[in-house]
């Protein structure tokens, strides 16, 4: 018998790269992301609300309380996106559980909805603009989406209640059909070398294995940074006005997690 040949782990294969997995709540994201660093001796970046201390509630009262905590989440985005970019430079792949514009999809899938004034949104995109590099959150060079099925992304969640809290499930899944939408028909077009699709059904050595084949076949971008600043331009012309998109999506959950014993409206 022929042996098989092996494929070179990815760290040889090219420069370290920054590599960020997003989808929908249910998807597996943090799972996927622990399994996969492990596997090839990466650097895991939790997402931005688990390395906060003290942990703020997700839940808030009204546009100041939203504007308050984004603005609480983007201060850990642009932290979480500079120590990427040490670890990279020193030779280090990151592969973050989540991007860096989190807290801007997720206000702007509230104001495309009418739960937030646009006026929010265009603060918080603002004070990005206004972010110099290292500061700014940034693009990572590839950005894996995982794609699963409502039906089972809802299954998955029901399955950890104390990080997907039933009472949520509505605002969660109106959010993220926005979010999908954003990512699937707006950035992944306008950088298709970054934005990869992969399915995210079935075993997690199979799923590991298309986040594998989407890494390979991305093309890093020369300028992330002059990248993320189009990502955010493109993200306030989706709801200017506060209008909600044509053609929303009516399907499909992304959400930060939701706090986990504090009490109050929920986001």
């Amino acid at each position: 018998m022929v042996p098989v040949p092996v494929p070179p782990p990815l760290s040889m294969t090219r420069r370290a790269l920054l590599i960020a997995i997003e989808g929908p709540s249910g998807a597996g994201k943090t799972t996927l992301a622990r399994r996969t660093a492990e596997r090839f001796g990466w650097r895991l970046l939790p997402e931005a609300y688990d390395r906060l201390s003290p942990r703020p509630s997700l839940r808030f009262a009204g546009p100041a309380g939203l504007l308050a905590l984004e603005r609480r989440l983007l201060a850990e985005e642009r932290r979480r996106y500079a120590e990427a970019l040490r670890s990279t430079a020193a030779g280090t792949t990151v592969l973050a559980d989540t991007g860096f514009l989190g807290p801007l999809t997720y206000t702007a899938g509230l104001v495309a909805r009418g739960a937030a004034p646009g006026r929010l949104l265009t603060d918080l995109l603002e004070e990005e603009q206004r972010a110099r590099s290292p500061r700014a959150a940034g693009l990572p060079d590839v950005v894996v989406y995982l794609d699963v099925p409502s039906r089972l992304a809802r299954r998955r969640g029901a399955s950890d209640p104390a990080g997907h809290p039933a009472d949520l499930a509505g605002r969660h899944a109106a959010i993220g059909a926005w979010e999908r939408r954003f990512y699937r028909r707006v950035l992944g077009p306008a950088f298709p070398s970054v934005v990869r699709t992969v399915p995210a059904s079935g075993a997690p050595r199979s799923i590991a294995r298309r986040l594998e084949a989407a890494v390979r076949s991305s093309v890093p971008l020369a300028h992330p940074r002059d990248a993320a600043r189009v990502a955010r331009t493109l993200l306030g012309g989706l709801v200017a006005d506060g209008r909600p998109p044509r053609d929303r999506a009516r399907s499909a959950a992304t959400v930060k997690k939701p706090a986990r014993s504090r009490p109050g409206p929920s986001r």
